[in-house]
């Protein structure tokens, strides 16, 4: 139904037990009507709306009448709540902060303007266009356009989710009023004036004198029985647009709406037995050169919101200087606060499970601040969620997914919550986004603030293929204590002397939370230049022995750092001075930036050698654990490599069915140990050398050999070649092969 234009309906009057009243009174009465009936009839002689300014809203009624001549002889009533809210649409924080202490905007001086945001989080479900209609929904509702759902300038757009005049309405019955200057937010009104929720709507956006306009027709609000009152100015943003911020005519502009707001604060300080509050905003700012563009840029987030009530963050944002980036900015209060701050004050917030609002009141309980959301370990079974936000000082903390306490009573001053419980809650492979809040306090004294997290990608768990312990040889696990001890018992490992240093193999964080790996570290090696671990198998238990072995090597594998020159080893049982000599290793190879590469070798001795791709090796991330496994098949003469990185979720199957060329499969075992972090020899390093250097040793004797430093999680042996859905079972599981006697 159209908006009325001059007659906008006046709250229905709430019937009442008659009463009879003192003589003196009645005669009072009377008189008040008498002047009433006078009154109405000046204004309908005045020619157009709003009291002659020219085609605007019209006065259907004056406010009663205020003081002890028309109120009831009886005891005094506690103060009735109400609230104002006076949106100054293009009127820029730099200029408010201007004209305050230049003198020119007294009024507005008195309401303390503070810096605040507008348009969301950049980079976040927060983020929305700084423009004037999803500013608006913003203001009215406490929610950023992913939850209003209104994202641009395009016309007949519908708010999602509950107004403050709905929710005002429902809480307490009590009337609601606006009037606007802008026509696209006259429409944005419109279903909630249809509905009754907003109870008069005051369109003055083709009134020719709209400042009037509105201040007239939201001083009758006032004056009358409305409990929320919307005063929405554009004048500022025309003078912007038309003449830019530098001009006279805007400054100009502004000082006439600071005498609008003077007008609107003395009609407030006139009700008496009211308690209102008055919340003043610009909604969002405008680009350098005056321009209303919606960028997420600091000029264009930046606004003010300010108040005739002490706020529950002090001074905090009161004359301070324009941020030079988004993330600074981001520290003060934001439109979004609008809503709450207002609800609040009418004892009409919402319950935080019910209708979460990503806004949080200024006024009242303090809530926390600066609320972020963020996806860890995304697009996997322990795909988690990480909440950080500032704390008030005082007040338990409890945290709710979609409605839901998933962490109560965390000590007042926490700041972190990580949300690592979805895999209970997620059954399906899909993309998902919750609903977090954050509540500080109980009872009276909570406060609650919302945020929308990224889409989070959930990978269901793969379970490991229990054939995997079928031809299971030797397996490390590896635990909190040294040495490694073998799940299989048919292998030993340790330093590989017995003179080496300590701290040449220690324990570390392994490739799954609450795992371990073993850390080698070459800096660390004898004085007969003795480094890393060895693995020993047992008689008849060496995978690479025999005239035609089949067998797989499989191990988690970090790397803190790269090599800067040539190539090291990472598990090998041969001489790795010399890829054409006898026996099978995995190397580690200099690559550039944050990448190293990795590849295998086997040779049967006299040069004669087969190895993995080289030209390039496969590029690995550093300090990122990755899986690599590594199979022989003598009997089909052929070799496989793959490498599985969890971070980026990419397979790499280096090598699929190459050939062993003319190596001799039954020369593969040329020692009775593997050296881990190390070749057979357990000298690598000094080898390297080519003889320049001799015992006694130190690490780094020769620029040839620099030291290095491996992680090793997860290691096992098989006497067979793997399949590559037994592979993929271990990369996308996601656990270590012990937990395999649980499924």
């Amino acid at each position: 139904m159209p908006v009325e234009q001059c007659r906008p309906h006046a709250p229905a009057d709430r019937a009442t037990p008659a009463r009879r009243f003192p003589e003196s009174t009645r005669r009072r009465r009377a008189a008040a009507t008498r002047a009433f009936a006078l009154a109405a009839t000046l204004v309908a002689a005045l020619a157009g709306c709003g009291g002659g300014s020219g085609g605007g809203a019209s006065l259907p009624f004056l406010p009663p009448a205020q003081g002890g001549g028309d109120t009831p002889e009886g005891p005094s009533t506690p103060a009735v709540s109400r609230a104002l809210v006076i949106d100054l649409d293009g009127a820029t924080y730099g200029a408010v902060r201007s004209g305050i202490a230049a003198g020119t905007l007294p009024n507005l001086a008195k309401l303390e303007p503070r810096l605040a945001y507008s348009g969301g989080m950049a980079g976040t479900p927060s983020q929305q266009p700084t423009l004037d209609t999803p500013g608006w929904a913003t203001l009215l509702t406490g929610t950023w356009a992913a939850r209003h759902q209104v994202m641009s300038e395009a016309p007949k757009q519908a708010i999602r989710g509950a107004t403050v005049f709905q929710l005002a309405k429902a809480k307490n019955g009590a009337s609601n009023g606006a009037a606007v200057a802008s026509a696209g937010l006259a429409q944005l009104l419109a279903s909630e004036h249809d509905s009754g929720t907003l109870d008069t709507l005051a369109d003055c956006s083709k009134d020719a004198t709209a400042t009037d306009c509105v201040t007239t027709q939201a001083t009758q609000f006032i004056g009358g029985n409305y409990a929320t009152v919307l005063a929405q100015y554009r004048a500022s943003k025309d003078a912007a647009l038309d003449f830019g911020l530098a001009s006279p005519q805007y400054a100009g502009t502004l000082a006439t709406l600071d005498k609008a707001v003077g007008t609107l604060l003395a009609a407030t300080a006139k009700r008496a037995n009211e308690r209102w509050l008055v919340v003043i905003t610009g909604n969002h700012g405008l680009s350098d050169n005056s321009q209303d563009d919606g960028l997420p840029l600091v000029p264009e987030s930046s606004t003010f919101i300010g108040l005739n009530q002490p706020a529950n963050i002090a001074a905090q944002g009161i004359g301070a200087a324009l941020p030079q980036t988004l993330a600074e900015l981001y520290g003060y209060a934001s439109i979004a606060d609008v809503a709450p701050t207002v609800l609040g004050h009418l004892k009409a917030l919402p319950d935080a499970k019910a209708s979460p609002m990503d806004g949080g009141r200024l006024t009242g309980a303090q809530p926390v601040s600066r609320l972020t959301a963020s996806v860890l370990d995304n697009n996997s079974a322990t795909v988690s969620v990480k909440l950080d936000w500032v704390a008030p000082s005082a007040g338990a903390i409890t945290v709710l997914r979609d409605g839901q306490p998933i962490a109560s009573k965390l000590p007042a001053g926490t700041t972190t919550f990580t949300d690592s419980q979805l895999a209970q809650v997620l059954t399906a492979k899909g993309s998902y986004q919750f609903d977090y809040t954050v509540q500080a306090g109980d009872g009276d004294d909570a406060a609650a603030r919302a945020v929308l997290s990224p889409r989070v990608s959930y990978v269901p768990p793969v379970p490991l293929a229990p054939t995997l312990k079928n031809g299971l040889v030797s397996y490390y696990p590896f635990s909190a204590t040294l040495p490694p001890v073998d799940a299989m018992g048919h292998s030993t490992m340790g330093p590989a002397a017995s003179d080496l240093p300590a701290a040449a193999g220690l324990v570390v964080p392994g490739p799954f939370p609450g795992t371990h790996g073993l850390l080698i570290d070459t800096n660390y090696v004898t004085t007969a230049g003795i480094e890393g671990y060895r693995l020993t198998p047992a008689e008849g238990f060496d995978i690479a022995k025999g005239t035609a072995p089949q067998f797989t090597i499989g191990l988690w594998f970090k790397t803190p750092a790269c090599v800067s020159k040539n190539n090291v080893t990472i598990l090998s049982n041969k001489s790795y001075v010399s890829g054409g000599n006898a026996g099978v290793a995995l190397g580690l190879f200099a690559s550039s930036g944050d990448q190293c590469g990795v590849a295998f070798n086997i040779g049967s001795g006299g040069g004669v050698r087969a190895d993995g791709p080289t030209s390039p090796y496969t590029q690995i991330a550093i300090d990122r654990w990755v899986y690599i496994a590594f199979s022989v098949d003598g009997v089909a003469k052929t070799m496989n490599m793959t490498v599985f990185d969890p971070v980026t979720s990419t397979t790499n199957r280096v090598a699929v069915g190459k050939s062993t060329g003319a190596v001799d499969l039954s020369k593969l075992s040329p020692y009775p140990h593997w050296g881990i972090g190390d070749d057979g020899t357990g000298t690598f390093l000094m080898n390297k050398c080519n003889g320049s250097v001799t015992p006694p040793y130190v690490a780094g004797k020769c620029a040839t050999a620099p030291t290095y430093q491996e992680h090793f999680g997860d290691l096992a042996m098989w006497n067979r070649v793997l399949t590559d859905a037994e592979l993929q079972s271990i990369f996308l599981s996601n656990k270590p092969l012990s937990t395999l006697s649980a499924n």
